[in-house]
């Protein structure tokens, strides 16, 4: 199996610096890492490809070489750099910097028909991509509180590889037709009415529009103006606001665990941001 950034901090001590990470699916990794100074440091990674977003940094001037490409921009606060496989990464560091790093695997992008060595069309410098900086900052809030949703987490991957390598063609999405996306809610529904706790996978709802992974999630949201998750734990809440119309007396705890939400606390925030309410308001109103 590839190994991800993580394998810079675990093999080589990069830095000393701290860091977590976590297994997606795929194989891709998630890093959380705290860089101190370091003075010089080399790493290297054997993913088809590293994104880096900069959380925050601490003053000193902070170099990066990337292969035979020399003298590199610092991270920025905000912004992503890109970081291929099999190639050394070089730091001169005399500032930290705290970094949220997804390595993905090859296999990544060739489930969206895309390719990783497309991805570096951006360059090696800082680059803003607000949509990428929020599905990896979501993605790291759900693995540090061990939240683990499989339709989140393979629309995510697929999102991010497939944003990666074709970063000029993401604005000419074709909408799922009407047959294809009637299907596509009735089989989500299905999904929810026989087990609302285990949702369909990305994979599957695909298959049943007949149609690759990038191209669904693109038609998807062409059509109805949100992600499937989106979607998805919106139909959940839909569920819970039903349940705790017949069932008021139901502990919220309960209720989370019926619906596959990892505990109270991640339903009550999913609840709130679908609704703008929080689940006991909601609940009191209805009294």
């Amino acid at each position: 199996m590839s190994q991800g950034f993580s394998a810079a901090y675990h093999d080589r001590g990069l830095g000393r610096g701290h860091y977590t990470a976590w297994t997606l699916s795929s194989g891709a990794e998630l890093m959380r890492a705290v860089n101190p100074s370091i003075g010089w440091a080399r790493a290297r990674h054997d993913m088809a490809l590293a994104l880096h977003l900069c959380l925050g940094r601490t003053p000193g001037r902070i170099t990066r070489h990337v292969g035979d490409v020399r003298e590199l921009p610092p991270p920025r606060v905000g912004l992503m750099t890109l970081s291929p496989g099999a190639t050394d990464l070089e730091y001169e560091a005399e500032g930290g910097t705290r970094m949220l790093t997804l390595s993905l695997p090859a296999v990544t992008f060739t489930a969206v028909d895309g390719r990783a060595e497309d991805a570096f069309l951006r360059g090696l410098l800082p680059f803003r991509d607000d949509a990428l900086r929020s599905v990896l900052l979501e993605l790291a809030e759900r693995a540090a509180q061990g939240v683990s949703e499989r339709l989140y987490i393979d629309h995510a991957i697929a999102f991010l590889a497939a944003s990666l390598a074709a970063p000029r063609r993401l604005g000419a999405r074709r909408a799922l037709g009407e047959i294809q996306l009637k299907r596509v809610l009735e089989a989500i529904e299905a999904a929810l009415d026989r087990n609302p706790s285990s949702p369909p996978s990305l994979d599957s709802l695909a298959a049943t529009a007949g149609l690759s992974l990038s191209e669904f999630t693109r038609g998807f949201h062409a059509a109805m103006g949100e992600s499937p998750h989106a979607h998805l734990t919106r139909s959940r809440i839909a569920r819970a606001q039903a349940l705790m119309r017949a069932q008021p007396h139901l502990p919220l705890a309960d209720l989370a665990v019926m619906l596959g939400f990892a505990d109270q606390a991640h339903f009550s925030r999913r609840f709130r941001h679908v609704t703008g309410t929080t689940p006991a308001r909601f609940r009191r109103g209805t009294r």
